[in-house]
């Protein structure tokens, strides 16, 4: 069994990110050689997404979504405290899940509520309602990094700061003779539909039914690996994934089961397949039934990518200077996205910038081939130099 994410499964060919990126950007323009590094960081905080809506949204490990608190209290100043002191230790404990393996989970360190308190970054409150005794609300919540990488590095605990470009999810859903994909019968791809937004490392977009370029259900299921990745190429991703259920009653339980095939494709690549298999509870309706599937699935994803970009909590972090060649605007920014989004990249900073080419230095916990490994899953491509020089280029050259 292939992982869905793992090492085999570099994000290649990566031409989707820097193609949209150099088309995006503007022609470099004659005087950047000259130009400030002050110039230049003010063009990393314009942002260039990849086209397709959803697909394209930017992803913050570092921000928890849609936390739900309900406190009552003899005022209501007191149940507002009370609901965001909850709310963050809520968030903290599931921030500290999404960066670790369940493996892992039953060693990660209490929700301190102080530790929590003094690593948070900011509050947005999405609802709320009020009553001179009860505070209701949904809020996000976002953390500075550095304090809570501090804490499981002092747990021992290893974590992935990765994030994939996103993946275009196709639930094929299978019910006797009926095979269906788009249609609106299908509950496997409305509990996929109906997943709550969150910023995962592997962000995934449904296709919308009514385009044309969709493959049909057959094409789907068959793996119509030049028709997936048009039609994911459509949405801004880079992957697709074909989530395929197979409902069946269960010869000995007469409980029904949902067996799960996930197949992934990426150009170049070998199709990579991971398998589940979810049993019916009593009474279970078949919407819940593919919602527990989807949400097992979804985390089996998610998991994969994990433990192929964890850092060692002990890992020291390496200084390295690394020079890219640029053929534009779009290469810069392009560059500057992927060191970023790498796990275990850190302080990245443009140190020279030049008309064709753009020095950054930066730290990496884990050496140099393991770096390479991690670029390579961000489209770049990390090669030695003279001396200690390395250089950065996009695999699509």
């Amino acid at each position: 069994m292939r992982a869905l994410f793992g090492p085999a499964a570099a994000m290649t060919p990566p031409s989707l990110r820097f193609a949209a990126l150099r088309a995006a950007a503007a022609p470099t323009p004659p005087s950047l050689r000259s130009a400030a590094l002050r110039a230049a960081a003010a063009v990393f905080a314009v942002a260039v997404l990849l086209p397709g809506g959803p697909a394209a949204a930017k992803v913050d490990l570092y921000t928890v979504q849609g936390i739900s608190v309900d406190e009552s209290a003899p005022s209501t100043a007191q149940a507002k405290r009370a609901a965001m002191a909850e709310a963050r230790a809520e968030a903290f404990g599931t921030l500290l899940r999404r960066l670790t393996l369940r493996s892992d989970h039953d060693r990660l360190p209490d929700a301190d509520p102080e530790a929590a308190a003094a690593a948070m970054r900011s509050v947005q409150v999405l609802e709320e309602r009020q009553s001179p005794v009860r505070y209701i609300a949904r809020v996000s919540i976002g953390f500075h990094p550095e304090p809570v990488r501090a804490l499981l590095r002092e747990a021992g605990i290893p974590f992935s700061e990765a994030v994939s470009g996103p993946v275009a999810v196709f639930p094929v859903y299978d019910w006797g003779p009926l095979r269906l994909l788009f249609e609106d019968a299908n509950p496997w791809r409305a509990a996929w539909a109906q997943r709550p937004a969150a910023n995962e490392p592997v962000p995934l977009a449904l296709p919308a039914p009514g385009d044309p370029a969709m493959p049909a259900a057959d094409s789907a299921a068959e793996g119509d690996r030049a028709r997936l990745l048009q039609a994911a190429i459509r949405m801004g991703a880079r992957r697709a994934l074909v989530a395929h259920a197979v409902y069946r009653l269960d010869e000995q339980s007469r409980r029904p089961v949902l067996e799960v095939a996930l197949r992934r494709f990426g150009a170049g690549e070998a199709v990579g397949t991971e398998t589940l298999r979810i049993e019916g509870r009593a009474g279970e309706t078949v919407e819940s039934l593919c919602a527990r599937a989807a949400a097992a699935a979804a985390t089996q994803i998610q998991e994969s990518w994990k433990r192929a970009n964890l850092v060692a909590a002990d890992a020291p972090a390496e200084p390295f200077e690394a020079t890219a060649s640029l053929g534009g605007l779009g290469d810069l920014i392009a560059v500057k996205d992927a060191l970023k989004a790498a796990g275990g990249v850190r302080q990245v900073r443009l140190v020279e910038l030049a008309r064709s080419r753009a020095v950054f230095r930066f730290r990496f916990a884990g050496g140099a081939e393991r770096l390479g490994g991690v670029l390579e899953r961000q489209g770049l491509a990390l090669e030695r130099g003279g001396g200690n020089a390395w250089t950065l280029r996009p695999l699509d050259r």
